[in-house]
């Protein structure tokens, strides 16, 4: 009997250990991956570079991919998967957004101020923005160039991580062993509230994630100890009014090389 028991409790303890070992691989493999999401996101995300940039670029043969839009939509790339995405308006220019041979992606403003070459001949009006737009449009179609795709900004692999990690850190808070700092559902505001992804981050930080912890025993009163669903939300709302205020404000120092379109906008 005795014998069984203590077959019993190393068991235990070596399955415990294993389980410890498979959650924190997995959790580096998640900050791996966001690391990876964040950078590339900042290091592809569009920056205003001018007309005269775009042709140099088409001339130089390192424009490979382009889109034409009537502006920029309004989204403000504050969750995993959204960001500053363009308005199409069913006609070329006056917004021009191409990416270069290093994965940099640059936008311009064509017929607006200073006019570059026109086309010698009048304009389809209902085709083009303007005659400036017309004429850049015919030069990049006769450069030998990759056909226009969208998410000209990102590789495939690349473009479905922010989704993989969301989906794989809600299998874990939804599977995996009850939170012990937050209720499951206040970790999933956190998740998807808070901007950039920083969520995930936050959870990984306070929920232990080294050790195993099981959730804390009810108050005297019977109470939950743990934070409930509206802490999470109230924390998404909050971090997001920061985020924006502290985006704006190094945006104005530091201009759009360091905060692109679509960081807190």
């Amino acid at each position: 009997m005795t014998g069984d028991l203590a077959r019993r409790d190393s068991g235990g303890v070596a399955e415990g250990r294993g389980r410890r070992r498979w959650w924190q691989a997995l959790r580096i493999l998640l900050v791996v991956g966001w690391v990876a999401w964040a950078a590339f996101a900042w290091w592809s995300a569009p920056r205003e570079a001018g007309t005269a940039r775009a042709r140099s670029d088409l001339s130089t043969g390192r424009l490979v991919s382009y889109e034409w839009a009537g502006g920029w939509s309004s989204d403000n790339g504050w969750s995993w998967t959204d960001r500053v995405e363009p308005r199409f308006s069913g006609r070329s220019g006056p917004l021009f957004i191409w990416r270069t041979t290093d994965w940099r992606v640059h936008y311009a403003q064509f017929d607006r101020g200073s006019i570059g070459p026109v086309p010698s001949e009048p304009f389809d009006a209902v085709r083009y923005s303007g005659p400036e737009a017309a004429a850049f449009d015919l030069a990049v179609q006769s450069a030998n160039l990759q056909p226009r795709w969208s998410g000209v900004d990102v590789p495939p692999p690349l473009r479905a991580l922010p989704t993989l990690l969301l989906l794989t850190t809600l299998a874990v808070l939804v599977l995996g062993p009850a939170p012990a700092r937050g209720t499951r559902w206040c970790w999933l505001w956190v998740l998807t509230g808070v901007p950039f992804g920083l969520g995930l981050l936050w959870w990984l930080a306070r929920e232990r994630p080294w050790s195993p912890a099981e959730p804390p025993a009810p108050d005297p009163s019977g109470r939950d100890p743990r934070d409930r669903w509206y802490v999470g939300l109230l924390a998404g709302i909050a971090t997001s009014i920061v985020v924006s205020l502290a985006m704006y404000g190094l945006r104005q120092v530091f201009g759009e090389w360091l905060v692109p379109p679509g960081a807190g906008s």
